[in-house]
């Protein structure tokens, strides 16, 4: 998917800060409420995230380019599932309050806004409080409540699989934490090679680091757990083109060198791995 000078006409005058008072103009549909075990930093973090909607929620999203982004929030051009068209949306964010709102700009739902305030939840995480707002009242009330269901439901769908990455995302900054910085130096003995299939990614723990062994094109190599953008997992046994790829943003990393296909991250630490004469696997190169 291209950008056009028209996708980025869309957002032309628009104001980068949200308007609150915009809200009386707008007709109020209903609210869906989610309490969710995960910190407000991962929740604002996740609203700034606009790359992990086509991977995340693929039955939201079909793919999504940037038009522009800061601390104020993003813009992007949105393709919608099963060709159901394009989207110019919006997310402002007023990060000190804990609050975003999202505008369809343009394409499908022109004009629907969805307010999300995110507080805290004492010992137990955060809710969040998503509220639906409309650029006019709906036809009936039948409608409306139509509108408001499948709204609900979608958002149901998003926080299942937002809840999952945030705790996913948490769990790896708790796991990097406790490795303090600690490296894998060659020499170091992986187990014995009959231990493992080499047809799977191997997920092992050594010295508090975490690693992936896989057997590529007749060779066993290793290399980081998580993805060096934002630690997703890259447990994954499906590898294509000689690369592993992230589930959360799409990054895909060569198992020959580590290098991102588009250069958007670092590179992913990848050492070559060989077996010695008593059947260990051995590292063969720091990690």
């Amino acid at each position: 998917m291209e950008l056009t000078a028209a996708d980025r006409a869309a957002f032309d005058g628009r104001p980068r800060e949200i308007d609150y008072d915009r809200r009386e103009t707008l007709h109020y549909l209903g609210e869906y409420r989610r309490e969710l075990p995960n910190s407000l930093n991962r929740m604002m973090e996740n609203a700034y995230d606009w790359e992990h909607l086509p991977f995340v929620h693929p039955t939201s999203f079909a793919d999504i380019e940037l038009v522009e982004h800061g601390s104020w929030g993003w813009r992007c051009k949105t393709a919608l599932p099963n060709n159901g068209g394009m989207q110019a949306v919006e997310l402002l964010v007023d990060k000190p309050r804990h609050y975003w709102a999202t505008t369809v700009v343009e394409g499908f739902g022109q004009g629907v806004e969805i307010h999300t305030q995110a507080s805290e939840n004492g010992d137990d995480g955060i809710v969040v409080s998503v509220n639906f707002y409309l650029p006019q009242p709906p036809e009936s009330e039948a409608q409306g409540q139509m509108l408001l269901a499948a709204l609900i439901h979608q958002y149901a769908t998003l926080y299942d699989e937002d809840e999952a990455l945030m705790t996913s995302r948490q769990e790896a900054l708790d796991i990097r934490g406790k490795a303090n910085g600690r490296k894998l130096t060659a020499g170091i003995l992986l187990g014995a090679s009959d231990a493992f299939a080499p047809e799977a990614a191997s997920l092992l723990t050594v010295s508090g680091c975490r690693l992936i062994l896989r057997h590529v094109e007749g060779n066993w190599i290793a290399h980081a757990a998580a993805c060096p953008h934002m630690l997703g997992p890259l447990t994954s046994p499906d590898i294509a083109d000689g690369r592993v790829t992230c589930p959360w943003h799409g990054y895909s990393f060569s198992l020959a060198d580590g290098e991102e296909a588009r250069s958007r991250c670092a590179a992913l630490k990848v050492a070559r791995v060989t077996e010695n004469e008593a059947g260990c696997l051995v590292l063969e190169q720091d990690l």
